[in-house]
């Protein structure tokens, strides 16, 4: 593997994000969200209000996310 070729994946290899609904705050500092897709997780951080939106990187709340509504398409 060239010195290049590593530098790149470096730069490339990140955790995907996703926007979750935070549902509950746990007393451990962790707080459980319901996915998209309807599943739920329990995630590190209580950085967001119950009931609002949170982007979810790498197992932790990175962050606050637009309320926007959510439609999926299928083709």
């Amino acid at each position: 593997m060239s010195n290049s070729y590593r530098r790149l994946r470096t730069l490339t290899q990140t955790q995907p994000r996703t926007v979750a609904t935070v549902t509950n705050h746990n007393l451990d500092g962790t707080s459980t969200v319901q996915l998209m897709g309807g599943a739920y997780i329990t995630v590190l951080g209580q950085d967001v209000a119950v009931n609002s939106k949170a982007y979810i990187e790498g197992g932790r709340i990175i962050g606050q996310a637009a309320d926007l509504p959510y439609t999926e398409i299928e083709i």
